[in-house]
């Protein structure tokens, strides 16, 4: 996937829509003002007064919360809109990885032996964002996603 992500509004539009399109913000570093710099962050929300940008908050690789404040921000090199299992971040990773993977089993539970169209999109999505291999390991995906099933698109 990989899409870069070309400003703030695209960050808010990306992370306000997380559920229907999936993936997280990373981005290869971040610069502050005072010169600290961050690699393989995270973006977990873009604050906005209005259209005003009042700060951001981000998870770095030591696993960190961080809230800046819009101003004290000098760079966010190569922004990217990317599935939850390919980041760099690891901590951020983990986290992101273990929480869907519990909604994903919540969403089974709840649709046990109904295959009605919304659940079946709503787990194919969370299933392409954390990777089928990663979920086989503690989710029965077979009802769905067998791997005797060929799925074809006319």
């Amino acid at each position: 996937m990989s899409n870069q992500i070309n400003g703030f509004d695209d960050m808010n539009t990306v992370l306000a829509n997380e559920r229907k399109i999936g993936g997280v913000i990373e981005s290869d570093y971040l610069r502050l003002s005072t010169g600290d710099e961050y690699n393989n962050v995270c973006i977990t929300k873009v604050e906005l007064i209005g259209s005003a940008l009042c700060s951001i908050g981000c998870v770095t690789e030591d696993g960190q919360q961080l809230i800046v404040n819009a101003k004290e921000v000098s760079i966010i090199y190569q922004p990217q809109h990317k599935k939850i299992y390919e980041l760099k971040n690891q901590a951020f990773k983990h986290t992101k990885m273990n929480q869907k993977k519990k909604y994903l089993k919540r969403l089974f539970e709840l649709n046990n032996g109904s295959h009605n169209p919304v659940f079946l999109e709503e787990a194919m999505l969370v299933i392409e964002d954390i990777g089928l291999k990663n979920v086989k390991q503690e989710v029965d995906v077979s009802a769905i996603y067998s791997e005797e099933k060929v799925y074809t698109i006319a």
